[in-house]
């Protein structure tokens, strides 16, 4: 559930970019390419590296580079072994027992032992961590102790010794590999007091400069178990979406929409040109782009109003302005994740109901507000599209577009924000991560809420709890179909639509493939 950021669009042609951008550009140019780094750019920096708390796409993406978990993603979505080399599962689904890989060591140089993942655990478990995803593993035995701040260790977790660990659940869930491979479960050295600006890992790479604003640099880690042909990645801040474009033309970057989609302008001309359209790559993105709405919040604690903004929005016209790069959205769960509904039918765009919906509510005049989003051109693009829509029916609004971390903490904040732009990556591939990660009542919280709009319906809770402890996959699907239904139709959200993702590698690279969950998932990727 990764927020990415929403790389939306602008009307902007390359000829119009500022002068400045190119007086900055023209006095960097012409350096030759560092061998074997892979440059890719961002706008905002990240708020930290410590993988128990980085939760969006961007963060993911570094956080891949330098740490590693017990399992992964592969590129079918389906798990693979990462820093176990494998396991069984006993006691009718609750205990896994996971086999290291032998000869396993930190970037420090210290070797990795099963005491260090044991350590890791407790650590994203411990309240004082303040992780966003400790929720996900509170089936640990113990472990929701650790989170009500009753114990320091989950009982659940033992090392057998230096290459085995046992985890032990109360309930067996089918999904829990797939919790185990989100970079919240990244296993650090024992004792790590703090890791959000000095990061210690397995991974292929570690952090050797973070510059605020300006440049991180990642190089190849030498103790690293998987081999690797690149030399290092680095990251160049402060990067807006038009001149990471122009610097993707001028041979300065090497991949372009990873961390954020390309825009729309350039995304259109790309398209013309033979020389990018050959090598731009494509696949439906696991992800949401929607409208949320706080429901502790007026007037959007009034169900009218929240299906009166359903009724108002005219989802197609989005979907050209991101160069129908998407699929209009009924639902919250998508296409690609099994348990995708394809029968539900949302809001239909109606701006007469709309108004209609309003007055019944007690605004026949409607009202103002002020609606939230990232500051990136395409986010802003977008909001402004809604904006037009809601002014039809009434609405006006206000756009307040913030930058990124501060955007996710506005709205993970109770009471700050009314409306605001949406957006959610799967972390893992069920629709629990869509449906009760988002809407799930325990989910709510004063900060770093998980469950940002603050809705909750105990019939819901009871249909995700179901399909939670539902242990036959058709009956999961139909717990899930019934919560996203009354979801739906209750409208804390207004789904928009289901994006498609394009990338593209420079011609320096090689190997560079689509990964359904990682960004950049850089395995087998050399540059010449």
């Amino acid at each position: 559930g990764m927020k990415a950021m929403l790389a939306q669009e602008k009307p902007l042609f390359r000829r119009l970019v500022p002068l400045v951008a190119l007086a900055l550009l023209t006095g960097c140019a012409n350096t030759a390419p560092p061998p074997g780094v892979l440059r890719v750019a961002l706008q905002d920096d990240l708020k930290t590296l410590d993988p128990a708390i980085g939760y969006d796409v961007p963060s993911w993406s570094a956080e891949h580079l330098m740490y590693r978990s017990l399992v992964n993603y592969g590129f079918d979505n389906r798990i693979v072994p990462d820093l176990a080399s494998s396991w069984r599962v006993e006691d009718g689904g609750t205990r896994y027992v996971f086999t290291l890989r032998p000869h396993l060591a930190f970037s420090d140089g210290k070797p990795l032992t099963s005491t260090d993942v044991v350590a890791s655990l407790d650590r994203l478990l411990n309240p004082a961590t303040k992780s966003p995803g400790a929720s996900f593993y509170t089936e640990i035995v113990g472990g929701a102790d650790c989170l009500a701040g009753r114990a320091h260790h989950a009982s659940g977790l033992v090392a057998n010794d230096p290459h085995t660990v046992s985890i032990t659940l109360a309930h067996a869930d089918p999904i829990f590999l797939q919790l185990l491979a989100m970079p919240f479960t990244a296993v650090l050295p024992a004792g790590t007091p703090t890791v959000a600006h000095a990061p210690i890992g397995e991974g292929p790479f570690k952090l050797a400069e973070w510059v605020p604003g300006v440049r991180m640099r990642f190089v190849r880690n030498p103790y690293a178990s998987e081999p690797n042909h690149l030399r290092g990645v680095t990251y160049e801040l402060g990067i807006n979406e038009t001149l990471e474009v122009l610097k993707f033309e001028r041979g300065e970057l090497d991949l372009l929409g990873v961390n954020r989609n390309i825009p729309a302008a350039e995304f259109g001309l790309m398209m013309e040109d033979p020389k990018y359209a050959r090598r731009m790559v494509h696949a439906p993105d696991a992800a949401i782009n929607y409208i949320g709405m706080n429901c502790r919040v007026a007037p959007f604690d009034k169900p009218l109003v929240r299906e009166a903004i359903a009724c108002a929005i005219d989802k197609k016209r989005l979907v050209t302005l991101v160069n129908n790069r998407g699929q209009v959205a009924q639902g919250m769960v998508p296409p690609p994740v099994p348990g995708f509904d394809p029968t539900l039918a949302g809001y239909p765009y109606d701006p007469a109901r709309a108004r209609a919906l309003l007055a019944k509510a007690g605004f026949p005049h409607g009202f103002s507000n002020t609606y939230y989003c990232v500051s990136n051109d395409s986010a802003v693009k977008i909001a402004q599209a809604i904006q037009q829509d809601l002014a039809q029916v009434g609405i006006n609004l206000t756009i307040k577009a913030l930058a990124f971390p501060t955007f996710l903490d506005a709205k993970a904040t109770a009471g700050r924000v009314g409306i605001s732009s949406g957006n959610w990556s799967q972390d893992y591939p069920d629709p629990s991560d869509f449906l009760t990660t988002m809407f799930a009542s325990k989910n709510i919280h004063a900060t770093d809420s998980l469950n940002d709009t603050y809705y909750s319906n105990p019939q819901v809770d009871h249909w995700l709890d179901q399909a939670g402890a539902a242990a036959d996959p058709a009956e999961r699907a139909k717990y899930f179909r019934l919560a996203e239904k009354q979801i739906v139709q209750d409208a804390p959200v207004v789904p928009l639509y289901f994006p498609v993702k394009y990338q593209m590698a420079s011609a320096r690279v090689q190997g560079f493939r689509i990964h359904p969950i990682w960004a950049m998932a850089l395995s087998g990727v050399s540059v010449k």
